[in-house]
C-alpha cells in the first residue's frame, strides 16, 4: 500500500489503460439502459392499460421485482466462468446482442407471462454483462491503483444510475415505448465501443489450451467447494424465494419445513456416502456421489456477510421511496428549488417549470378519486370518515398531501361550486383528436359543446349526458372514445376546483430524492476512493458500514405521520441519505475491489461474479424484510422510526461481524490482505 499512498491523484488517473476506460463507458451507458426502465417499471407494471401501463397489480409487480433481480445476480457465477474461458470480448457482444433484443421486447409483452419472460431476457443480458465489466476493472488495474479505479468504476455506475431514469421520465412522457427503444440504444451504443475500441484483457480464449465446458463447470462450483455444496445451497434460496412471492402452497412456516427436511435429506446422504467409503474403502465416483464439501469457507463466509451491508443497502431503493411517500412532507424542497430557480434570473414561469418538473402530480388518477367522492355524496352514500382516509392515502400517492378534513370540505363543495372549464385542457386534447387539415370550426364546436355540459350538469356528469355530448362531437367529425371523452372531461371540470389542494399539498417525486444518493457519488466517489486508497480494505469497508448504519438509521428521527397536515422533515432524510451515500462509497466499491485482488488472473470474472451472489441475497432478504418491516412498523403501527432503527442495526451488526471475521478468520499475511483461494 506504500506505493499507492506515494502516487499522486493525476498520476494514479493516468496509469490506466484504455481498455479500463472504455469498460467504464459501457458502464455508464449499461446502467442508462437498466435504470432507464427498472427506476419506472413499477409505474409501468401497475399503470393504467389506458395510459400505455400493463394494468397488474402490486402484488404481481412484487413478484416480478422478485424474481428477476434474484436470478440477475445467481447467474453471473456461470457467466462469469465462461467469460474467463471464451473471452471478454466474445461475451461482452453476446450480452449487448442479447439486451438489444431484450429491452424492446419489454414494449411488445403485455401479459403476466409474457412480460415476465422479457424481463427474464433482460436479466440474462445484464448477469452476462456484470461479471466481464468488473473483471475487466480488475484485470487491468493492480494493487498501486485499484483502489482508486474501483471508484472511478463506481462513479460511473452511479453516472448512468442517475442519467437513465431522468431520460426515461422524459420521454415517457410521449409514450412508453420511447423507454424501451432508449435502453435498446443504450445496449446498441455498448456494442459499437466493444466492437471498435476494447481490447482483450484475457488469454485463455486465444492460448489454444482452453477449457472444455465440463471443465469450466467443474472449476465454477470448486470456488466454495462441490456440486452437492452448490445444489444444497441452491434449492434453499429458491425456497426462500417462493415463500417470499406468497404462494399459499408454500407460505414461511412450510417454507421453513421443507429446508429442514432438504438439509436433513442431505445430511443423512452424506452420513450413508461416507459410511459407504469407510466400507469399500475407495472414493465415492464424483458429482452427486460425493459428499458436500465447502472447499473456501472464508470466501463464502465474507459473501454471506456482504448480503447484510446488501440486505440493509436496498431498503434505500425498496422502502424509502414508499416512505418519503407516506410520511415526509417535501413542501420546503419546492419552495426552495422556485426561490433558488428565481435568485438565478429565471422567470416565474421557468420556476414554475422546475417545480413541475420535480412535483410531477398524477392528475388523472386524482380527479377520477375526487369524481368518486363526490358521487359518493350526491347520491347520499358518503363519503365515511373511513372511505375520506382512504382516499386521502390514495392521493398521496399521486404526490399531493391532504388531510382528510380538507379533501370532505372540498368534496361537499363541489355540488355547488361555480364550475370554471379548464378550456386549455380541452384545447390540448381536440388538437389530438381533430386533424390539422380540418377546421378550426369543429375544435370550437366541440369545445363548446363539452363546456355546456359541464356548467350545465357541474363535474358529477350523468351517463346520459355523457353519452349525449359524445354522440354530439363524434357527429362534430371528432374522432374519440367515450372513455376518452369522459376522462378529459373530468380533468377539464376537476382540476380548476383541486388547484388549491395540489398547490398546497403537491410534493416532490421520491425517485428525484433517493438520486440524491446518485449525486453524491458522482460528485465525491474518485474522491473518497483517493483518500481511502491509503487504509487497508477491511478497515475502509468497515468504516464505510458503521458510516451508512448512521445514514440509513437517520430517518427515524425524522418525525411525521402517514396522513396528517405535515409530514416529516424531508431535511433529515435527505441528510441520511447523504451519509448512507459517504458509507457507500467507502464500502462498496472497496468490497468488489477486494475480490477482484484475491482472485486468481484466469478467474477474475468468475470470482467477481460470485460476489454477485451476495447481492442476489441483498436482495432476496432485503425485499423479504422490506415488505414486513413497512407493513408492520409503518404501515400498522405507524412507527416508522422502530423500522429504520432496525434497518440501521442490520447494517451496524454487519460492520461488527465483519470487524470479528477480519480479526478471528482472515490469516495475517504480510499485508492482511487474501483470503486463502
Amino acid at each position: 500500500m506504500a506505493d499507492q499512498a506515494k502516487r499522486g491523484f493525476w498520476d494514479t488517473i493516468r496509469s490506466y489503460p484504455s481498455t479500463f476506460w472504455v469498460a467504464n463507458t459501457m458502464e455508464i451507458f449499461e446502467r442508462m439502459a437498466w435504470y432507464g426502465f427498472f427506476a419506472v417499471s413499477s409505474l409501468y407494471i401497475t399503470g393504467a392499460v389506458e395510459t400505455g401501463g400493463l394494468g397488474f397489480s402490486s402484488e404481481q409487480r412484487g413478484q416480478i421485482q422478485a424474481i428477476v433481480p434474484f436470478f440477475l445476480y445467481l447467474m453471473p457465477v456461470i457467466t462469469g466462468a465462461l467469460a474467463d474461458r471464451y473471452g471478454y470480448k466474445r461475451t461482452f457482444i453476446v450480452a449487448f446482442s442479447v439486451m438489444i433484443v431484450a429491452y424492446y421486447s419489454l414494449g411488445q409483452f403485455h401479459s403476466f407471462g409474457g412480460f415476465l419472460m422479457a424481463f427474464l431476457f433482460v436479466a440474462v443480458g445484464a448477469a452476462i454483462f456484470k461479471p466481464v465489466v468488473v473483471g475487466t476493472v480488475a484485470r487491468v488495474t493492480d494493487k498501486t491503483n485499484s483502489s482508486m479505479g474501483f471508484g472511478v468504476f463506481y462513479m460511473m455506475v452511479n453516472i448512468g444510475g442517475f442519467l437513465g431514469p431522468i431520460i426515461a421520465g422524459i420521454v415517457r412522457g410521449w409514450d412508453w415505448k420511447y423507454v424501451f427503444i432508449g435502453s435498446s440504444i443504450w445496449a446498441a451504443v455498448n456494442l459499437i465501443l466493444v466492437l471498435t475500441l476494447y481490447r482483450e484483457p484475457t488469454t485463455e480464449a486465444a492460448s489454444g489450451r482452453g477449457r472444455t465446458f465440463r471443465k469450466v463447470m467443474d472449476d465454477t462450483v470448486e470456488v466454495l467447494g462441490n456440486l452437492r455444496f452448490v445444489l444444497a445451497v441452491f434449492v434453499v434460496l429458491i425456497a426462500l424465494m417462493i415463500a417470499n412471492q406468497g404462494m399459499e402452497w408454500l407460505s414461511w412456516g412450510r417454507c421453513a419445513v421443507v429446508i429442514v427436511i432438504w438439509l436433513a435429506l442431505n445430511f443423512g446422504y452424506d452420513a450413508a456416502l461416507r459410511g459407504r467409503k469407510t466400507r469399500e474403502d475407495r472414493k465415492p465416483r464424483g458429482g452427486l456421489l460425493q459428499p458436500m464439501r465447502c472447499s473456501n469457507w472464508r470466501f463464502a463466509l465474507y459473501l454471506l456477510i456482504m448480503s447484510g451491508f446488501w440486505t440493509s443497502f436496498n431498503q434505500i431503493f425498496l422502502t424509502m421511496p414508499e416512505y418519503i411517500r407516506d410520511y415526509s412532507d417535501t413542501r420546503g424542497m419546492i419552495r426552495l428549488a422556485g426561490t433558488v430557480t428565481r435568485g438565478l434570473g429565471f422567470s416565474e414561469e421557468s420556476a414554475e417549470r422546475v417545480v413541475g418538473l420535480l412535483a410531477a402530480v398524477d392528475e388523472e388518477p386524482l380527479v377520477g378519486e375526487l369524481d368518486l367522492l363526490a358521487r359518493m355524496h350526491v347520491e347520499g352514500t358518503g363519503p365515511s370518515e373511513q372511505d375520506l382516509e382512504q382516499a386521502a392515502r390514495k392521493i398521496l400517492g399521486y404526490k399531493v398531501r391532504v388531510t382528510p378534513e380538507r379533501l370532505a370540505n372540498l368534496v361537499h363543495s363541489i355540488p355547488h361550486a361555480r364550475i370554471e372549464v379548464d378550456t386549455g385542457i380541452l384545447d390540448a386534447e381536440l388538437q389530438n383528436w381533430v386533424k390539422e387539415s380540418e377546421s378550426l370550426e369543429i375544435r370550437g364546436a366541440a369545445s363548446q359543446a363539452i363546456r355546456d355540459v359541464i356548467e350545465t350538469h357541474g363535474p358529477v356528469l350523468p351517463d346520459d349526458a355523457l353519452a349525449a355530448v359524445h354522440r354530439r362531437v363524434r357527429n362534430l367529425g371528432v374522432d374519440v372514445s367515450r372513455d376518452q371523452l369522459r376522462q378529459t372531461m373530468l380533468l377539464a371540470a376537476y382540476l380548476p376546483l383541486a388547484r388549491p389542494i395540489i398547490e398546497d399539498g403537491r410534493q416532490v417525486n421520491p425517485e428525484y430524492i433517493i438520486n440524491l444518493d446518485a449525486a453524491a457519488i458522482i460528485l465525491f466517489q474518485v474522491l473518497v476512493s483517493f483518500l481511502m486508497a491509503r487504509f487497508h480494505r477491511f478497515t475502509t469497508m468497515i468504516v464505510g458500514m458503521f458510516v451508512a448504519a448512521v445514514g440509513i438509521g437517520l430517518s427515524m428521527l425524522a418525525g411525521g405521520t402517514m396522513i396528517g397536515p405535515t409530514g416529516g422533515s424531508i431535511w433529515v432524510v435527505v441528510a441520511g441519505i447523504v451519509i448512507f451515500a459517504v458509507g457507500e462509497m467507502m464500502a462498496s466499491p472497496t468490497s468488489q475491489e477486494y475480490v477482484g485482488r484475491i482472485a486468481p488472473k484466469e478467474k477474475t470474472a468468475l470470482y467477481m461474479g460470485y460476489y454477485f451472489v451476495s447481492m442476489a441475497l441483498g436482495n432476496l432478504f432485503g425485499g423479504i424484510i422490506s415488505g414486513q418491516f413497512y407493513g408492520h412498523f409503518a404501515r400498522d403501527l405507524g412507527r416508522p422510526d422502530i423500522m429504520w432503527a432496525l434497518f440501521g442495526a442490520i447494517m451496524g451488526v454487519t460492520g461488527v461481524i465483519f470487524l470479528l471475521y477480519d480479526r478471528f478468520a482472515v490469516p495475517r499475511t504480510a499485508e492482511r490482505q487474501e483470503i486463502e483461494v
